[in-house]
């Protein structure tokens, strides 16, 4: 992510959160692995993955603000 400008982590984080979110509908094109736990989205509960959804995006925007 330390290489993505504005636009490229904007898009990362929307495609991340839409599957995360859902990843009933996304698992069969792909596995999505949670980039905070480790485990596979589908292993989440809903709460799982809303607190690791926001975790992720604060990790992200916190290290965007350090650059």
């Amino acid at each position: 992510m330390s290489e993505h400008d504005q636009k490229q982590t904007d898009k990362c984080l929307k495609r991340f959160m839409r599957e995360a979110t859902n990843p009933v509908v996304y698992a069969s094109v792909n596995k999505l692995f949670c980039p905070i736990c480790e485990k596979e989205m589908l292993d989440h509960t809903s709460k799982q993955a809303i607190e690791c959804v926001n975790e992720f995006i604060k990790d992200v925007t916190e290290e965007k603000e350090e650059d």
